[in-house]
């Protein structure tokens, strides 16, 4: 009788965890990915505004940025290349976006910046140049297609 138990246990917690397995949510994936330049209003201070392009299902859509920040003395110019998540028609790429995680660098490396907007679209967001440390701007980044 105690070895029946044992096995009915055994096979309960075995279906379980197969039912969370399979219930649990896929890992995200790409949707497109996004290349920007944004120029600074006085070294030291940030970058203000910018532009870049979504590429999104085969088809390249320009765009221009505005609260993405660049700490660093003597940079004028950026670069960035991200990857975009959980677009799924191209109007949500469009909104404010504000941080979801950031991993910054102390003068080697580059940093990363994870951003989601009230769609639900996700860009994780990465500076080109070594050393450079992107931060969003208090009110977010704004990010808009252009027409």
């Amino acid at each position: 009788m105690r070895s029946v138990c044992r096995i009915v246990t055994f096979l309960g917690m075995m279906v379980l965890t197969f039912c969370l397995v399979v219930t649990a949510p896929a890992a995200d994936t790409p949707s497109g990915t996004i290349s920007l330049r944004a120029t600074a209003v006085a070294a030291g201070i940030g970058f203000q505004w910018g532009s870049g392009a979504l590429t999104y299902q085969g088809k390249q859509y320009p765009f221009s940025v505005q609260g993405l920040e660049v700490v660093g003395v003597g940079y004028t110019e950026i670069t960035g290349e991200g990857t975009v998540y959980n677009l799924t028609k191209l109007t949500d790429f469009e909104g404010v976006y504000a941080a979801a995680e950031a991993s910054a660098t102390a003068g080697h490396g580059t940093s990363t910046i994870t951003m989601k907007n009230p769609n639900g679209v996700v860009i994780s967001l990465r500076a080109v140049e070594e050393g450079a440390k992107l931060t969003l701007a208090a009110s977010g980044v704004n990010i808009e297609l252009k027409k």
